[in-house]
């Protein structure tokens, strides 16, 4: 981290002597260091930093992402296992009601890997960050959703049957 001032600088910490006002001005104003001289603010400029391979590989995750969700059967595959779901009353009870997690879990993973992938690179945009990232954490959101309902749902078939 940089200083303002050398370690060796006897005159650190000095306060600069305040401004004098002079006799033929009645509205001086003291003016502090660091000031602007004008009036008027300056508008705030928003820089984007963005990397040329980040965009191009954000981009293709994300289109990448979609034609996995919508044109495979990856979708079916991952999340086959809510066809088996007992969800009427003639179900048995499951230890601790475990089984009233199972749509909760899947359904909030794949709201948060669609947050994750739609407002993440948006979010990176602004802070500097790459974006490249918010796709993989979106599959990787995807895929634990997919294991953890799937688990709850094997450990309440035993019990609804």
């Amino acid at each position: 981290m940089a200083l303002p001032y050398p370690f060796d600088d006897p005159h650190r910490g000095d306060s600069p002597p305040p401004p004098q006002k002079p006799d033929d001005s009645a509205d001086f104003r003291p003016v502090s260091y660091g000031a602007n001289d004008s009036e008027e603010q300056k508008p705030h400029v928003i820089r984007f930093r963005v990397a040329p391979w980040d965009l191009i590989a954000t981009i293709t995750l994300v289109v990448l992402l979609v034609v996995l969700a919508t044109a495979t059967t990856w979708p079916a595959r991952l999340y086959g296992f809510l066809g088996e779901v007992c969800s009427d009353e003639t179900c048995g009870l499951v230890p601790l009601g475990v089984d009233m997690y199972i749509y909760p879990v899947v359904w909030g993973g794949i709201g948060a890997a669609i947050a994750a992938a739609g407002i993440g690179p948006f979010v990176s945009l602004l802070k500097g960050w790459y974006m490249s990232f918010w796709p993989v954490l979106a599959l990787a959101i995807i895929m634990v959703s997919s294991v953890i309902g799937d688990s709850l749902t094997m450990f309440s078939t035993r019990y609804w049957h």
